[in-house]
């Protein structure tokens, strides 16, 4: 009789448990995932692929019943426009074409909305002024009437020089520019063919390195304080960067800007999706960080720097749990 008396009181005990455990639920409900997502990248033979295969491996392995692919696109500014109409779910792209495509200004023909930054930081592209060491080019508004290497038609550094020249009161029309690659257009300095080149680069450039070691001279010239401001507040994809007098040689640090490519999602990702996407990549960060050598310099720190658009809600409650965003 007394057993049972106990057998009963523990199956009521357990049936209480249990009815707590449904009402109470578990103590860290799981965040539901969608079951695949995409990752939008550029053509396999850049940095974006192999970035985005390693994002991918990333996080299928570290969220249950999420597939995640790494996709071939035709990069930055067809990434914006695929996360936007939910084509692609995250992409990598370069700052200003984030802004860009969120603003609907060129190269896009209407505004993209449904895009948020996940992080900034990815690699920085450092804006380089390099010019002969002459009496008469001392700023960068001495290049006026100059004939100027731009870098090959259709990159990266026009459209930052002519942020630049704008800020100084000049145009394109105002030199005489040239497009060739940076490593031509060094040598051609080198040469005093050309007065300046522009290096839209990480830094340390290669073309800047071989054109010191070939022991020709030159300089690196620095934006005016009062510029880079101006372009940091106009252009929110811009940040400011100091480059150590050692790094090319030069007589003293140069202080210029730089674009930054990032990583972006889709807005309409519920906060808490979002707040694990960027938890698994950030505590797993090596992994990015080691699959390409243009991501090693990623950090917690410059993922939230010169953020072009909002981060996602999602994204900003990690970092600022993380410190890095008060």
């Amino acid at each position: 009789m007394k057993k049972a008396f106990r057998s009963s009181r523990a199956a009521a005990l357990l049936s209480v448990l249990v009815l707590m455990a449904v009402v109470v639920g578990p103590v860290a409900a799981k965040v539901q995932m969608p079951r695949f997502l995409t990752i939008g990248t550029a053509g396999i033979g850049g940095a974006y692929y192999p970035i985005g295969v390693a994002m991918a491996d990333l996080l299928t392995k570290q969220i249950s019943g999420t597939n995640v692919t790494a996709q071939v696109t035709g990069g930055a500014v067809e990434n914006v426009k695929l996360v936007s109409d939910r084509s692609l779910d995250l992409a990598i792209t370069q700052s200003p074409m984030a802004y860009a495509g969120m603003h609907g200004t060129a190269p896009f023909d209407k505004k993209h909305t449904n895009v948020a930054t996940l992080f900034s930081g990815l690699s920085e592209g450092v804006f380089h002024v390099v010019a002969r060491q002459t009496p008469d080019i001392k700023s960068i508004a001495d290049l006026k009437g100059k004939r100027v290497v731009m870098g090959p038609a259709g990159g990266g550094a026009i459209n930052v020089m002519v942020d630049v020249l704008a800020c100084y009161g000049l145009t394109l029309s105002d030199i005489k520019a040239t497009y060739i690659s940076y490593e031509e257009g060094c040598t051609a300095l080198g040469d005093g063919q050309v007065d300046a080149v522009i290096v839209q680069s990480a830094a340390p450039a290669p073309a800047i390195n071989q054109l010191a070691a070939a022991k020709k001279p030159f300089q690196v010239l620095s934006i005016e304080d009062q510029i880079v401001r101006k372009l940091i507040t106009d252009f929110p994809y811009y940040g400011d960067i100091k480059l150590p007098a050692a790094m090319y040689g030069t007589a003293r640090d140069v202080y210029t800007i730089y674009t930054t490519n990032m990583v972006i999602v889709r807005r309409d990702f519920s906060d808490d999706q979002v707040y694990e996407m960027t938890r698994i990549l950030f505590e797993n960060i090596d992994a990015v960080k080691n699959s390409h050598p243009s991501a090693r310099g990623l950090t917690l720190e410059k993922a939230v720097r010169a953020v072009p658009i909002p981060l996602h809600p999602g994204a900003e409650r990690y970092f600022r749990e993380k410190g890095v965003l008060k």
